[in-house]
């Protein structure tokens, strides 16, 4: 019950769920994601992913590794990272084979329990197209994150870091502008004859000389006379271009590397990765981007793939390029420990601790 001299109570909804959701919705109206996605930084993030989760062996039933070829796995990690979301359905060829089908759209149904959802989902042919209507136990769906009420939905690190992700597309944007300008040289003369017409324009001859110079001397007339019109009305100096061109500000170039270097970090790839750096550094960077990006992802599609296929499924990267260094020097202080040289390679992965 309400007096009627209480004021009425306001109750909003809030929360991360709520904030995201709006925050979303306003960047997405307003371009600013798309926009983002256009940039080198997410290419190399999104591409170097890719290619890591195509290198990797997949462990199972021949069927299995059939079904989930390098496409498959190029095609979720490239996902992951410019939508957040990747789904391919799982049907059966009319020679008995499984098949992993990449979906174009979907649309999901259901209620709090994901046992009850079900997927209106559709793939692109050349030509055309097939919609199908079926259980989320039908197609395989990975995600790179989820707000807690939405977790049929996936969200990518371009919404997440939103923000950085408008910094670096209007920076890169600026210096694509800026680049985009008129680039010529210019010659002070008295005047302009025309358009080269031979008709009307006196510089007809000396216009088609230059064009075709292409490096090569020309002799001209000195300019210092104006063409009769005596020295007072002759350019300052004679034949002396400027140049007109981009010219983009020190500021600009700066802000534009550090919103590269924040947008990789948000893609979860150490920004040294990809930037000048020391052999150690790009060492360490690709073996932190292995151990915290690439192998967490690559367990939560093992535990997808093993679920929605109804087999065992594994996905094996050979690491040891990524950290050789560091497995030799833990190797050589437990050696050097006393420990026996097989415990020591077993230790490290190297071996299965057979000193047989």
């Amino acid at each position: 019950m309400r007096w009627p001299w209480q004021k009425r109570e306001r109750r909003e909804s809030g929360g991360d769920f709520a904030d995201a959701v709006v925050r979303l919705i306003e960047n997405q109206a307003a371009g600013s994601v798309a926009d983002a996605s256009s940039t080198a930084a997410v290419e190399a993030a999104a591409g170097a992913l890719s290619r890591a989760f195509a290198s990797a062996e997949v462990r199972g039933a021949g069927w299995v590794r059939d079904a989930v070829s390098p496409a498959m796995l190029a095609q979720v990690g490239r996902d992951l990272v410019r939508s957040g979301k990747s789904m391919h359905v799982i049907r059966v060829g009319g020679d008995g084979m499984v098949k992993l089908i990449p979906a174009s759209s979907w649309h999901f149904e259901g209620n709090h329990d994901p046992a009850s959802w079900t997927v209106r989902v559709t793939a692109y042919g050349p030509s055309t197209s097939t919609t199908w209507n079926l259980p989320a136990s039908a197609v395989v769906f990975v995600r790179w994150g989820s707000t807690p009420g939405q977790s049929y939905v996936g969200t990518g690190p371009l919404s997440w870091a939103n923000t950085t992700a408008r910094l670096h597309s209007e920076a890169e944007r600026s210096l694509a502008d800026e680049s985009a300008g008129p680039l010529a040289n210019l010659l002070a003369i008295p005047q302009d004859g025309g358009d080269g017409d031979e008709d009307n324009d006196p510089l007809t001859e000396l216009k088609a000389d230059i064009r075709g110079a292409r490096g090569r001397a020309l002799l001209v007339e000195t300019v210092n006379a104006a063409w009769g019109d005596g020295r007072g009305a002759a350019p300052a100096s004679d034949w002396k271009p400027s140049r007109l061109g981009p010219l983009p500000p020190d500021s600009m170039v700066k802000a534009a590397d550090a919103a590269f270097a924040r947008v990789l970090a948000a893609c979860g790839v150490p920004p040294s990765l990809f930037i000048d750096a020391d052999g150690t550094s790009q060492r360490e960077a690709l073996r932190r981007w292995h151990m915290n990006t690439v192998l967490p992802l690559a367990r939560q599609l093992e535990h997808e793939l093993t679920m929605k296929l109804e087999a065992d499924v594994a996905l094996a990267f050979d690491t040891y390029a990524v950290d050789m260094v560091s497995r030799s020097q833990v190797v050589a202080k437990l050696t050097g420990a006393g420990v026996a040289l097989p415990v020591a390679l077993a230790a490290v992965g190297l071996s299965d601790g057979d000193p047989d």
